[in-house]
Protein backbone atom coordinates (compact mmCIF):
# COMPACT_ATOMS: atom_id res chain seq x y z
CA UNK A 1 0.00 0.00 0.00
CA UNK A 2 1.27 3.46 -0.82
CA UNK A 3 -0.74 6.57 0.10
CA UNK A 4 -0.67 9.13 -2.69
CA UNK A 5 0.06 12.09 -0.40
CA UNK A 6 0.71 12.88 3.24
CA UNK A 7 -2.69 14.60 3.44
CA UNK A 8 -4.41 11.43 2.28
CA UNK A 9 -2.31 9.45 4.73
CA UNK A 10 -3.44 11.73 7.59
CA UNK A 11 -7.06 11.04 6.68
CA UNK A 12 -6.37 7.31 6.75
CA UNK A 13 -4.70 7.59 10.17
CA UNK A 14 -7.66 9.56 11.52
CA UNK A 15 -10.05 6.93 10.20
CA UNK A 16 -8.01 4.13 11.77
CA UNK A 17 -8.12 5.87 15.17
CA UNK A 18 -11.90 6.25 14.80
CA UNK A 19 -12.09 2.44 14.45
CA UNK A 20 -9.16 1.64 16.75
CA UNK A 21 -10.96 -1.10 18.68
CA UNK A 22 -12.92 -2.51 15.74
CA UNK A 23 -10.41 -5.16 14.69
CA UNK A 24 -12.71 -6.51 12.00
CA UNK A 25 -12.85 -3.08 10.36
CA UNK A 26 -9.06 -2.72 10.62
CA UNK A 27 -8.53 -5.96 8.68
CA UNK A 28 -9.53 -4.23 5.46
CA UNK A 29 -7.98 -0.88 6.33
CA UNK A 30 -5.27 0.37 3.91
CA UNK A 31 -2.96 1.17 6.84
CA UNK A 32 -2.91 -2.51 7.83
CA UNK A 33 -0.92 -3.22 4.67
CA UNK A 34 1.18 -0.14 5.27
CA UNK A 35 2.49 -1.15 8.72
CA UNK A 36 2.48 -4.93 8.15
CA UNK A 37 3.37 -5.63 4.53
CA UNK A 38 4.66 -9.17 5.07
CA UNK A 39 2.55 -11.35 2.72
CA UNK A 40 2.72 -14.27 5.16
CA UNK A 41 0.69 -12.35 7.76
CA UNK A 42 -3.05 -12.95 7.78
CA UNK A 43 -5.51 -10.06 7.65
CA UNK A 44 -6.28 -10.68 11.31
CA UNK A 45 -2.59 -10.40 12.25
CA UNK A 46 -2.23 -7.21 10.22
CA UNK A 47 -5.25 -5.65 11.94
CA UNK A 48 -3.81 -6.47 15.33
CA UNK A 49 -0.41 -5.01 14.40
CA UNK A 50 -2.05 -1.81 13.18
CA UNK A 51 -4.00 -1.54 16.43
CA UNK A 52 -0.81 -2.01 18.46
CA UNK A 53 1.21 0.48 16.36
CA UNK A 54 -1.49 3.16 16.72
CA UNK A 55 -1.49 2.77 20.49
CA UNK A 56 2.30 2.63 20.83
CA UNK A 57 2.99 5.66 18.65
CA UNK A 58 0.91 7.91 20.93
CA UNK A 59 3.74 7.69 23.45
CA UNK A 60 6.08 9.27 20.91
CA UNK A 61 4.16 12.52 21.38
CA UNK A 62 5.10 12.51 25.07
CA UNK A 63 7.33 15.56 25.65
CA UNK A 64 8.66 14.13 28.91
CA UNK A 65 8.39 15.26 32.53
CA UNK A 66 10.27 18.49 31.83
CA UNK A 67 7.43 19.85 29.65
CA UNK A 68 5.17 22.36 31.42
CA UNK A 69 1.73 21.04 32.27
CA UNK A 70 -0.87 22.30 29.79
CA UNK A 71 1.82 23.22 27.27
CA UNK A 72 0.87 22.51 23.65
CA UNK A 73 3.05 19.39 23.49
CA UNK A 74 1.78 18.08 26.83
CA UNK A 75 -1.84 18.76 25.82
CA UNK A 76 -1.62 16.90 22.50
CA UNK A 77 -0.10 13.82 24.08
CA UNK A 78 -2.65 13.90 26.90
CA UNK A 79 -5.52 14.34 24.45
CA UNK A 80 -4.59 11.20 22.51
CA UNK A 81 -4.16 9.20 25.73
CA UNK A 82 -7.53 10.24 27.12
CA UNK A 83 -9.43 9.82 23.86
CA UNK A 84 -7.95 6.60 22.50
CA UNK A 85 -6.42 4.76 25.45
CA UNK A 86 -8.82 5.84 28.18
CA UNK A 87 -11.80 5.88 25.77
CA UNK A 88 -13.25 9.17 27.03
CA UNK A 89 -15.68 11.12 24.87
CA UNK A 90 -14.53 14.43 23.30
CA UNK A 91 -16.48 16.62 25.74
CA UNK A 92 -14.95 14.91 28.78
CA UNK A 93 -11.46 15.14 27.28
CA UNK A 94 -11.98 18.84 26.56
CA UNK A 95 -13.09 19.43 30.15
CA UNK A 96 -10.08 17.60 31.56
CA UNK A 97 -7.76 19.65 29.37
CA UNK A 98 -9.62 22.88 30.19
CA UNK A 99 -10.22 23.71 26.53
CA UNK A 100 -13.33 24.34 24.44
CA UNK A 101 -14.92 21.66 22.27
CA UNK A 102 -13.78 23.55 19.14
CA UNK A 103 -10.24 23.78 20.51
CA UNK A 104 -10.35 20.04 21.22
CA UNK A 105 -11.01 19.19 17.58
CA UNK A 106 -8.22 21.51 16.42
CA UNK A 107 -5.75 19.88 18.82
CA UNK A 108 -6.93 16.40 17.86
CA UNK A 109 -6.33 17.16 14.18
CA UNK A 110 -2.83 18.48 14.92
CA UNK A 111 -2.03 15.47 17.11
CA UNK A 112 -3.04 13.09 14.34
CA UNK A 113 -0.99 15.10 11.84
CA UNK A 114 2.06 14.73 14.11
CA UNK A 115 1.49 10.99 14.47
CA UNK A 116 0.90 10.66 10.73
CA UNK A 117 4.24 12.30 10.03
CA UNK A 118 5.98 9.85 12.37
CA UNK A 119 4.35 6.86 10.71
CA UNK A 120 4.86 8.22 7.17
CA UNK A 121 8.58 8.71 7.76
CA UNK A 122 8.91 5.34 9.45
CA UNK A 123 7.06 3.19 6.94
CA UNK A 124 7.10 5.14 3.67
CA UNK A 125 10.80 5.91 3.97
CA UNK A 126 12.46 3.09 5.90
CA UNK A 127 15.87 4.68 5.54
CA UNK A 128 14.76 7.63 7.66
CA UNK A 129 13.97 5.59 10.75
CA UNK A 130 13.95 1.96 11.86
CA UNK A 131 10.62 0.21 11.51
CA UNK A 132 8.68 -0.50 14.67
CA UNK A 133 8.29 -4.16 13.79
CA UNK A 134 12.04 -4.74 13.60
CA UNK A 135 12.84 -3.47 17.10
CA UNK A 136 15.05 -6.16 18.64
CA UNK A 137 13.43 -5.97 22.05
CA UNK A 138 10.07 -7.03 20.59
CA UNK A 139 10.80 -8.50 17.14
CA UNK A 140 7.04 -8.55 16.57
CA UNK A 141 7.34 -9.10 12.83
CA UNK A 142 8.17 -12.75 13.45
CA UNK A 143 5.42 -13.37 16.01
CA UNK A 144 2.22 -15.27 15.36
CA UNK A 145 -1.19 -13.74 15.95
CA UNK A 146 -1.68 -15.83 19.08
CA UNK A 147 1.71 -14.80 20.43
CA UNK A 148 0.83 -11.14 19.86
CA UNK A 149 -2.35 -11.62 21.86
CA UNK A 150 -0.46 -13.42 24.61
CA UNK A 151 2.04 -10.56 24.81
CA UNK A 152 -0.80 -8.05 24.98
CA UNK A 153 -2.31 -9.84 27.98
CA UNK A 154 1.13 -10.15 29.63
CA UNK A 155 1.81 -6.42 29.17
CA UNK A 156 -1.58 -5.60 30.65
CA UNK A 157 -1.03 -7.90 33.62
CA UNK A 158 2.32 -6.28 34.37
CA UNK A 159 0.72 -2.82 34.28
CA UNK A 160 -1.41 -3.80 37.27
CA UNK A 161 -4.13 -1.18 36.80
CA UNK A 162 -7.42 -2.49 38.23
CA UNK A 163 -10.49 -1.09 36.53
CA UNK A 164 -13.80 0.34 37.65
CA UNK A 165 -16.36 -1.52 35.61
CA UNK A 166 -18.72 1.44 35.24
CA UNK A 167 -15.90 3.69 33.98
CA UNK A 168 -14.79 1.18 31.35
CA UNK A 169 -18.36 0.60 30.21
CA UNK A 170 -18.91 4.31 29.76
CA UNK A 171 -15.67 4.55 27.77
CA UNK A 172 -16.84 1.75 25.48
CA UNK A 173 -20.26 3.33 25.04
CA UNK A 174 -18.61 6.65 24.20
CA UNK A 175 -16.59 5.02 21.43
CA UNK A 176 -19.69 3.30 20.02
CA UNK A 177 -22.06 6.22 20.45
CA UNK A 178 -22.28 7.21 16.80
CA UNK A 179 -22.74 3.63 15.66
CA UNK A 180 -25.50 3.12 18.22
CA UNK A 181 -27.33 6.11 16.80
CA UNK A 182 -26.91 4.94 13.21
CA UNK A 183 -28.41 1.54 14.01
CA UNK A 184 -31.26 2.95 16.13
CA UNK A 185 -30.04 1.16 19.25
CA UNK A 186 -30.66 2.34 22.78
CA UNK A 187 -28.77 1.33 25.90
CA UNK A 188 -30.39 0.46 29.20
CA UNK A 189 -27.98 0.07 32.10
CA UNK A 190 -28.61 -1.43 35.53
CA UNK A 191 -25.28 -1.06 37.31
CA UNK A 192 -24.14 -1.80 40.84
CA UNK A 193 -23.70 0.80 43.56
CA UNK A 194 -21.04 1.25 44.67
CA UNK A 195 -19.35 0.38 41.38
CA UNK A 196 -17.13 -2.70 41.70
CA UNK A 197 -13.38 -2.58 41.17
CA UNK A 198 -12.29 -5.28 38.73
CA UNK A 199 -8.91 -6.99 39.04
CA UNK A 200 -8.30 -6.83 35.28
CA UNK A 201 -6.12 -4.25 33.54
CA UNK A 202 -8.14 -1.28 32.31
CA UNK A 203 -7.03 -1.38 28.68
CA UNK A 204 -7.44 -5.13 28.46
CA UNK A 205 -10.93 -4.98 29.94
CA UNK A 206 -11.89 -2.18 27.56
CA UNK A 207 -10.76 -4.13 24.52
CA UNK A 208 -12.71 -7.20 25.60
CA UNK A 209 -15.87 -5.22 26.35
CA UNK A 210 -15.57 -3.21 23.16
CA UNK A 211 -15.27 -6.34 21.06
CA UNK A 212 -18.35 -7.91 22.66
CA UNK A 213 -20.46 -4.77 22.68
CA UNK A 214 -19.28 -3.88 19.19
CA UNK A 215 -20.44 -7.27 17.93
CA UNK A 216 -23.95 -6.69 19.30
CA UNK A 217 -24.06 -3.18 17.83
CA UNK A 218 -23.01 -4.41 14.38
CA UNK A 219 -25.48 -7.31 14.31
CA UNK A 220 -28.61 -5.72 15.73
CA UNK A 221 -30.76 -2.71 14.92
CA UNK A 222 -33.84 -0.93 16.20
CA UNK A 223 -33.57 -2.59 19.59
CA UNK A 224 -32.35 -2.14 23.15
CA UNK A 225 -29.06 -3.44 24.51
CA UNK A 226 -29.63 -4.10 28.19
CA UNK A 227 -26.56 -4.15 30.45
CA UNK A 228 -26.94 -5.62 33.92
CA UNK A 229 -24.58 -6.65 36.71
CA UNK A 230 -24.88 -9.22 39.45
CA UNK A 231 -22.48 -9.18 42.38
CA UNK A 232 -21.05 -12.44 43.69
CA UNK A 233 -18.60 -13.08 46.51
CA UNK A 234 -15.43 -12.70 44.45
CA UNK A 235 -16.72 -11.66 41.04
CA UNK A 236 -19.29 -9.70 39.06
CA UNK A 237 -21.40 -11.20 36.30
CA UNK A 238 -21.88 -8.71 33.48
CA UNK A 239 -24.76 -9.44 31.13
CA UNK A 240 -25.14 -7.66 27.77
CA UNK A 241 -28.22 -8.70 25.79
CA UNK A 242 -30.20 -7.44 22.81
CA UNK A 243 -33.93 -7.11 23.42
CA UNK A 244 -35.89 -8.34 21.60
CA UNK A 245 -33.48 -11.10 20.48
CA UNK A 246 -35.17 -11.14 17.08
CA UNK A 247 -33.46 -7.80 16.34
CA UNK A 248 -30.20 -9.73 15.88
CA UNK A 249 -29.77 -10.70 12.25
CA UNK A 250 -26.54 -12.73 12.06
CA UNK A 251 -26.42 -16.52 12.54
CA UNK A 252 -24.04 -17.40 15.34
CA UNK A 253 -21.89 -19.88 13.44
CA UNK A 254 -21.33 -17.58 10.47
CA UNK A 255 -20.11 -14.52 12.31
CA UNK A 256 -18.96 -15.19 15.85
CA UNK A 257 -15.46 -16.32 14.88
CA UNK A 258 -14.99 -13.38 12.48
CA UNK A 259 -16.39 -10.71 14.79
CA UNK A 260 -15.25 -11.90 18.18
CA UNK A 261 -11.98 -13.76 17.72
CA UNK A 262 -9.76 -11.14 19.34
CA UNK A 263 -12.10 -10.49 22.29
CA UNK A 264 -12.64 -14.19 22.88
CA UNK A 265 -8.94 -14.99 22.76
CA UNK A 266 -7.97 -12.04 24.95
CA UNK A 267 -10.59 -13.09 27.50
CA UNK A 268 -9.42 -16.71 27.39
CA UNK A 269 -5.77 -15.71 27.87
CA UNK A 270 -6.79 -13.52 30.82
CA UNK A 271 -8.90 -16.39 32.26
CA UNK A 272 -12.13 -14.40 31.94
CA UNK A 273 -15.11 -16.64 31.11
CA UNK A 274 -17.29 -15.30 28.26
CA UNK A 275 -20.52 -17.15 27.45
CA UNK A 276 -22.53 -16.25 24.31
CA UNK A 277 -26.29 -16.07 24.94
CA UNK A 278 -28.11 -17.84 22.11
CA UNK A 279 -31.67 -17.38 20.98
CA UNK A 280 -32.96 -19.47 18.06
CA UNK A 281 -29.48 -19.96 16.65
CA UNK A 282 -28.47 -16.32 17.09
CA UNK A 283 -25.96 -14.76 19.46
CA UNK A 284 -28.16 -12.21 21.21
CA UNK A 285 -25.85 -11.32 24.07
CA UNK A 286 -22.94 -12.25 26.31
CA UNK A 287 -22.37 -13.12 29.93
CA UNK A 288 -18.94 -12.21 31.28
CA UNK A 289 -17.56 -13.30 34.65
CA UNK A 290 -15.15 -10.65 35.97
CA UNK A 291 -13.02 -11.08 39.12
CA UNK A 292 -13.37 -8.27 41.64
CA UNK A 293 -10.67 -6.65 43.73
CA UNK A 294 -11.07 -7.81 47.34
CA UNK A 295 -12.40 -4.88 49.38
CA UNK A 296 -10.19 -3.15 51.88
CA UNK A 297 -10.88 -4.02 55.51
CA UNK A 298 -11.35 -1.45 58.26
CA UNK A 299 -11.25 -2.58 61.88
CA UNK A 300 -13.36 -0.37 64.15
CA UNK A 301 -12.38 -0.70 67.81
CA UNK A 302 -14.83 0.78 70.33
CA UNK A 303 -16.66 -0.57 73.37
CA UNK A 304 -19.79 1.45 72.52
CA UNK A 305 -22.17 -0.51 70.27
CA UNK A 306 -23.80 2.74 69.10
CA UNK A 307 -20.45 3.98 67.76
CA UNK A 308 -19.84 0.66 66.00
CA UNK A 309 -23.25 0.86 64.34
CA UNK A 310 -22.66 4.49 63.39
CA UNK A 311 -19.37 3.65 61.66
CA UNK A 312 -21.01 0.70 59.89
CA UNK A 313 -23.66 3.09 58.55
CA UNK A 314 -21.06 5.68 57.51
CA UNK A 315 -19.18 3.02 55.53
CA UNK A 316 -22.17 1.08 54.18
CA UNK A 317 -21.99 2.75 50.75
CA UNK A 318 -18.22 2.39 50.46
CA UNK A 319 -16.39 -0.54 48.80
CA UNK A 320 -14.92 -1.75 52.11
CA UNK A 321 -15.42 -4.53 54.63
CA UNK A 322 -16.02 -3.38 58.21
CA UNK A 323 -14.87 -5.52 61.11
CA UNK A 324 -15.50 -4.54 64.72
CA UNK A 325 -14.01 -5.23 68.15
CA UNK A 326 -15.23 -4.13 71.60
CA UNK A 327 -12.16 -5.05 73.66
CA UNK A 328 -8.42 -4.62 73.27
CA UNK A 329 -7.90 -8.38 73.32
CA UNK A 330 -10.44 -8.93 70.55
CA UNK A 331 -8.99 -6.03 68.56
CA UNK A 332 -5.45 -7.40 68.70
CA UNK A 333 -6.59 -10.87 67.61
CA UNK A 334 -8.59 -9.48 64.67
CA UNK A 335 -5.78 -7.12 63.63
CA UNK A 336 -3.40 -10.08 63.40
CA UNK A 337 -5.90 -12.30 61.62
CA UNK A 338 -7.53 -9.84 59.18
CA UNK A 339 -4.58 -7.56 58.48
CA UNK A 340 -6.93 -4.57 58.03
CA UNK A 341 -5.97 -1.63 55.85
CA UNK A 342 -6.75 0.76 58.72
CA UNK A 343 -7.84 0.65 62.36
CA UNK A 344 -10.02 3.23 64.11
CA UNK A 345 -9.26 3.12 67.82
CA UNK A 346 -11.17 4.48 70.80
CA UNK A 347 -8.96 5.43 73.73
CA UNK A 348 -11.39 4.84 76.60
CA UNK A 349 -12.16 1.12 76.87
CA UNK A 350 -12.51 -1.26 79.82
CA UNK A 351 -9.69 -3.50 81.04
CA UNK A 352 -6.89 -2.45 78.65
CA UNK A 353 -7.35 1.10 77.36
CA UNK A 354 -6.64 2.42 73.89
CA UNK A 355 -3.24 3.86 74.82
CA UNK A 356 -1.94 0.41 75.73
CA UNK A 357 -3.47 -1.15 72.64
CA UNK A 358 -1.94 1.55 70.45
CA UNK A 359 1.53 0.71 71.72
CA UNK A 360 0.94 -3.03 71.40
CA UNK A 361 -0.20 -2.69 67.79
CA UNK A 362 2.75 -0.46 66.92
CA UNK A 363 5.28 -2.82 68.51
CA UNK A 364 4.02 -6.10 67.06
CA UNK A 365 5.70 -7.08 63.74
CA UNK A 366 2.37 -8.41 62.41
CA UNK A 367 0.49 -5.14 63.00
CA UNK A 368 3.02 -2.27 63.14
CA UNK A 369 2.44 -1.40 59.44
CA UNK A 370 -1.31 -0.79 59.87
CA UNK A 371 -2.39 2.90 59.96
CA UNK A 372 -4.22 3.71 63.20
CA UNK A 373 -6.79 6.50 63.46
CA UNK A 374 -7.33 7.41 67.12
CA UNK A 375 -10.95 8.43 67.78
CA UNK A 376 -11.64 9.98 71.17
CA UNK A 377 -13.50 12.61 73.17
CA UNK A 378 -10.18 13.32 74.89
CA UNK A 379 -8.38 16.36 73.49
CA UNK A 380 -5.13 14.49 73.10
CA UNK A 381 -4.34 14.83 69.39
CA UNK A 382 -0.70 15.88 69.81
CA UNK A 383 0.01 13.08 72.28
CA UNK A 384 -1.72 10.45 70.10
CA UNK A 385 0.28 11.48 67.03
CA UNK A 386 3.51 11.63 69.04
CA UNK A 387 2.90 8.09 70.28
CA UNK A 388 2.52 6.75 66.74
CA UNK A 389 -1.10 7.24 65.66
CA UNK A 390 -1.42 8.03 61.97
CA UNK A 391 -4.46 10.33 62.33
CA UNK A 392 -6.68 11.72 65.08
CA UNK A 393 -10.45 12.32 64.98
CA UNK A 394 -12.28 14.08 67.82
CA UNK A 395 -15.63 12.66 68.84
CA UNK A 396 -18.41 13.12 67.89
CA UNK A 397 -17.18 12.07 64.44
CA UNK A 398 -19.06 13.07 61.32
CA UNK A 399 -19.36 10.89 58.24
CA UNK A 400 -17.47 13.45 56.18
CA UNK A 401 -14.56 13.54 58.65
CA UNK A 402 -14.25 9.75 58.72
CA UNK A 403 -14.43 9.35 54.94
CA UNK A 404 -11.95 12.19 54.45
CA UNK A 405 -9.34 10.57 56.71
CA UNK A 406 -9.80 7.12 55.15
CA UNK A 407 -9.54 8.62 51.68
CA UNK A 408 -6.33 10.37 52.67
CA UNK A 409 -4.98 7.02 53.86
CA UNK A 410 -5.97 5.54 50.46
CA UNK A 411 -8.26 3.02 52.12
CA UNK A 412 -11.27 4.31 50.16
Amino acid sequence: MQAQSLDEFCRQVADAYDHLYDLVYLRAHPLAEFVASDPTHSRREKAWRLHRVLLDVIEELNPGPQAPTFSREWRRHRLMLLRYQEGLDPQTVAEQLAISRRHYYREQERSIQAISTILWNRYASPSNAPQLESRPEEDEASLSYHELLRREVTRAGQAGRPARLDDELQGVISLLQERLRERALTLEQHLLEPPPAISVDRNLLRQILLGLMGYLVEHAEQATIRVTMQAKETSVTLNMAVEPPTAVHSPAEAHVEEGLSASDELAALAHIPVHPLHDNGLVAGFEVELPTVPPNTILVVDDNEDVLELFRRYLSTQPVRVATARTAREALAKARQLQPHAITLDLMMPQQDGWDLLQTLLNQPETQHIPIVVCSVLKQEELALALGATEFLAKPITEQALLSVLTHLEVL
